[in-house]
Protein backbone atom coordinates (compact mmCIF):
# COMPACT_ATOMS: atom_id res chain seq x y z
CA UNK A 1 0.00 0.00 0.00
CA UNK A 2 1.26 3.29 -1.00
CA UNK A 3 -0.03 6.79 -0.07
CA UNK A 4 0.39 9.65 -2.19
CA UNK A 5 1.05 12.70 -0.49
CA UNK A 6 3.61 10.89 2.16
CA UNK A 7 7.66 10.94 0.99
CA UNK A 8 8.03 7.54 -0.95
CA UNK A 9 11.38 5.65 -0.20
CA UNK A 10 12.75 3.44 -2.60
CA UNK A 11 11.69 0.22 -1.30
CA UNK A 12 11.75 -3.12 -3.13
CA UNK A 13 7.91 -4.06 -1.74
CA UNK A 14 7.90 -7.40 -3.46
CA UNK A 15 11.22 -8.31 -2.14
CA UNK A 16 10.00 -7.03 1.50
CA UNK A 17 7.01 -9.38 1.61
CA UNK A 18 8.91 -12.15 0.69
CA UNK A 19 11.58 -11.20 3.26
CA UNK A 20 8.96 -11.69 5.71
CA UNK A 21 7.60 -14.81 4.01
CA UNK A 22 4.27 -13.32 2.04
CA UNK A 23 3.71 -12.93 -1.83
CA UNK A 24 2.74 -9.91 -2.90
CA UNK A 25 -0.18 -9.73 -5.00
CA UNK A 26 -1.05 -6.55 -5.26
CA UNK A 27 -0.01 -2.83 -4.97
CA UNK A 28 -2.71 0.18 -3.81
CA UNK A 29 -1.80 4.00 -4.57
CA UNK A 30 -4.63 6.09 -2.79
CA UNK A 31 -5.25 9.58 -1.56
CA UNK A 32 -8.11 9.26 -0.08
CA UNK A 33 -10.23 10.47 2.52
CA UNK A 34 -9.59 8.63 5.96
CA UNK A 35 -12.90 6.48 5.88
CA UNK A 36 -13.20 5.95 1.92
CA UNK A 37 -9.16 4.78 2.71
CA UNK A 38 -10.32 2.32 5.00
CA UNK A 39 -13.31 0.81 2.86
CA UNK A 40 -10.68 0.41 0.15
CA UNK A 41 -8.28 -1.43 2.60
CA UNK A 42 -11.20 -3.43 4.01
CA UNK A 43 -12.18 -4.37 0.48
CA UNK A 44 -8.72 -4.94 -0.85
CA UNK A 45 -8.41 -7.27 2.47
CA UNK A 46 -11.21 -9.11 2.28
CA UNK A 47 -11.56 -9.81 -2.03
CA UNK A 48 -7.53 -11.17 -1.69
CA UNK A 49 -7.96 -13.12 1.58
CA UNK A 50 -4.47 -11.07 2.30
CA UNK A 51 -2.62 -11.73 5.43
CA UNK A 52 -0.60 -9.04 5.63
CA UNK A 53 -0.21 -5.07 4.42
CA UNK A 54 3.29 -4.34 3.07
CA UNK A 55 4.09 -0.50 3.02
CA UNK A 56 7.19 0.97 1.84
CA UNK A 57 7.37 3.25 4.92
CA UNK A 58 5.44 3.28 8.37
CA UNK A 59 3.79 6.40 7.58
CA UNK A 60 1.75 4.81 4.47
CA UNK A 61 0.03 3.17 7.35
CA UNK A 62 -0.18 4.96 10.36
CA UNK A 63 -3.45 6.40 10.27
CA UNK A 64 -4.85 2.86 9.79
CA UNK A 65 -2.22 1.05 11.85
CA UNK A 66 -4.95 -0.78 14.43
CA UNK A 67 -7.47 -1.57 11.70
CA UNK A 68 -5.03 -2.75 10.10
CA UNK A 69 -3.01 -4.92 12.54
CA UNK A 70 -7.07 -5.72 13.92
CA UNK A 71 -7.54 -7.86 10.15
CA UNK A 72 -3.82 -8.74 9.07
CA UNK A 73 0.00 -8.11 9.75
CA UNK A 74 1.70 -5.18 8.79
CA UNK A 75 4.67 -4.84 7.32
CA UNK A 76 7.30 -1.74 7.26
CA UNK A 77 10.89 -1.83 6.19
CA UNK A 78 11.64 -1.74 9.91
CA UNK A 79 9.42 -3.57 11.53
CA UNK A 80 6.59 -6.28 11.61
CA UNK A 81 3.85 -5.87 13.58
CA UNK A 82 1.52 -8.75 13.69
CA UNK A 83 -2.25 -9.12 13.44
CA UNK A 84 -3.64 -8.29 16.96
CA UNK A 85 -0.32 -6.14 17.90
CA UNK A 86 -1.55 -4.42 20.67
CA UNK A 87 -0.47 -0.61 19.96
CA UNK A 88 0.25 1.70 22.97
CA UNK A 89 -2.49 4.31 24.28
CA UNK A 90 -1.77 7.28 25.18
CA UNK A 91 -3.02 8.41 28.64
CA UNK A 92 -5.25 11.66 27.89
CA UNK A 93 -6.14 12.33 31.55
CA UNK A 94 -2.84 13.19 32.60
CA UNK A 95 -2.72 16.60 33.01
CA UNK A 96 -5.88 17.14 34.03
CA UNK A 97 -7.45 17.81 37.35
Amino acid sequence: MVRRGVPLRRTDLRALANRHGYRLVSTVTMSARPLVASMVIAQHLAEYGATAVVVPAYEHAEPWRVFITDACSLITPVHRYPRGHRWPVADLDVGRL
